[in-house]
């Protein structure tokens, strides 16, 4: 049996990268002999996590198509195939048994000259709305994997099997803890705007803390900044007196997670995963710039089981309100607690790799047990054996599962009419909601202490 050589492309961010790593993780886990390889685009952040992890990585050129103008798309295209060209020669040299796109616009070019040269495609889609490049490589593949039980309507009848999405051991470690925010001790906020920072949730974050801060709240907080945004909410906090963890990106979120009462996130895939995962109470704040609105999707889906709150950029007029509320009613915010683990898998990177070991032809040794998983049928191995452990679903028992023609709440729509930042008087309070309340006019008094 010939050693399986696993190519892996994902890269530029965490969101990415942090799926594919814990995926790496199970492979080696399985079968020590495999050889794996990182096809990325040379990100510092990439190069700093893959390098610290000790994997094996190369850097090939590539840069997204989403939200840029006509100029940048050209630049895109050009150096799409030159990333096609740098991949063909890795393969030669690295010679993988199989190619694993596990997101980011880099798994194109890698997939296809991975594809024609006669190699296994399998893909991994986070979201519950696929992006561009796992949309035009499932054609190729052989089977794809799916986060969010949405996501599997998006692909071909038999190659899209609902895993969800993998998360690190450190991560799983959190799963099944409970919170319990006591009013009577500090509460820790946790505000994440992805790998990258965002702006909008640091301003949110200003607008919160101040307020907090002004009520005279006992409060910490941990804020993932981004790098443009360190420096200036570094100096916000020290100025107001708060107590605060500021780092442009946190490489051990776990801990942020164990300590953290509530979050107020960005709604990526590996976010809402790790809240579910944790048991974190949040407030979801969807990129709306996010392809295909695959943020919103994928808050809705949280929210449904009521483990979270969304709130779009247009209605954040009320966040403070929001906050407050929350934490003047612990018992609200610790029943949120541990509602959303129904989307969490924890054997989903063994699956996985289990899988793509299997597409190397690999075979696990006599009497090596597998993995349990949420797969109802295996396309990587034909018609899987009533016994294989691979076709048994512990997540039947999810509702979003179930009929998603019928009952899946994340088909639920946003209303039409959303209030805007600028005129939030026109917009009406949900009754449905009892957090939500009228609009707040914050003043010159509200950032300051």
């Amino acid at each position: 049996m010939k050693t399986p050589k696993i190519l892996i492309g994902a890269g530029g961010t965490g969101g990415h990268l942090f799926p594919a790593m814990a995926v790496a993780t199970a492979i080696k886990k399985l079968c020590p002999e495999a050889q794996i390889l990182f096809a990325g685009v040379g990100r510092p952040a990439e190069g700093n996590l893959l390098d610290a992890a000790g994997w094996d990585r190369v850097v090939l050129a590539g840069k997204g198509f989403k939200g840029v103008s006509k100029l940048a798309k050209v630049k895109a295209l050009i150096m799409a195939v030159w990333g096609f060209f740098q991949a063909i020669l890795v393969i030669w040299r690295f010679k993988p048994t199989v190619f694993f796109g596990a997101g980011s616009y880099v798994a194109g070019p890698v997939g296809l000259a991975a594809y024609l040269n006669f190699k296994p495609l399998a893909l991994h889609e986070q979201n519950s709305r696929p992006g561009l490049t796992n949309r035009l490589l499932a054609k190729l593949a052989k089977i794809v994997f799916v986060g969010f039980p949405k996501g599997v309507e998006a692909f071909p009848k038999g190659k899209a099997v609902l895993t969800g999405n993998p998360i690190r051991p450190e991560i799983a470690a959190l799963y099944g803890q409970k919170k319990n925010y006591n009013p009577h001790g500090p509460l820790y906020l946790l505000f994440l705007g992805g790998s990258q920072g965002s702006n909008r949730v640091n301003t949110v974050a200003m607008e919160v803390v101040a307020a907090l801060a002004k009520a005279h709240v006992d409060f910490e907080v941990f804020h993932q900044t981004g790098v443009k945004g360190e420096g200036l909410i570094k100096t916000f906090y020290n100025r107001l007196g708060v107590r605060h963890e500021t780092k442009a990106f946190f490489s051990d979120p776990e801990r942020l997670y164990a300590k953290a009462h509530l979050g107020v996130t960005r709604a990526g895939a590996l976010t809402v995963t790790e809240l579910a995962a944790v048991g974190l109470p949040a407030i979801l704040i969807p990129l709306p710039s996010a392809a295909d609105d695959h943020q919103t999707i994928n808050a809705q889906g949280l929210a449904a089981l009521g483990a979270a709150l969304v709130k779009p950029e247009t209605e954040l007029y009320d966040i403070v309100t929001v906050v407050k509320r929350l934490v003047e009613d612990p018992h609200k915010l610790n029943s949120m607690s541990g509602l959303g683990r129904s989307l969490v898998n924890l054997e989903a990177a063994t699956v996985m790799a289990t899988h793509l070991l299997r597409l190397s032809g690999w075979a696990p040794p006599a009497g090596q047990p597998l993995a349990s998983n949420p797969l109802a049928s295996d396309p990587s191995a034909g018609n899987p054996s009533a016994s294989d452990p691979l076709a048994s679903n512990p997540l039947a028992s999810n509702p979003l599962a179930s009929n998603p023609s019928v009952s899946n709440p994340l088909e639920s729509k946003p209303s039409a009419s959303k209030p805007t930042e600028s005129n939030p008087s026109e917009s009406k309070p949900s009754a449905s909601n009892p957090l939500e309340s009228k609009p707040v006019n914050l003043s010159k008094d509200d950032y300051v202490s």
